[in-house]
């Protein structure tokens, strides 16, 4: 599940436990500078592409597989690439 803008992973809260229970793994990374997430500490680490290139490599270094996207916002733009 990922997020957008403004929020952080606490948007699917009540999601969560429902999926879970449908006998899904559920995997919220936080978008990092999002909600209560660290933040960046170069401003121009801020970008699209960054992000991008983050969730990829959480991707990879979990190695998810057969992975359905459920996004919102600006998880949506950062999901479907890597989709």
């Amino acid at each position: 599940l990922l997020h957008g803008e403004p929020s952080w992973s606490f948007l699917y809260r009540k999601m969560i436990p429902i999926l879970v229970a449908a006998g899904h793994r559920v995997i919220v990374p936080d978008l990092i500078g999002f909600g209560r997430s660290d933040k960046p500490s170069q401003r121009s680490d801020y970008t699209y592409q960054r992000h991008v290139d983050w969730i990829k490599s959480f991707v990879l270094q979990l190695e998810l597989t057969n992975i359905t996207l459920v996004c919102q916002d600006w998880g949506g733009l950062i999901g479907l690439r890597m989709a």
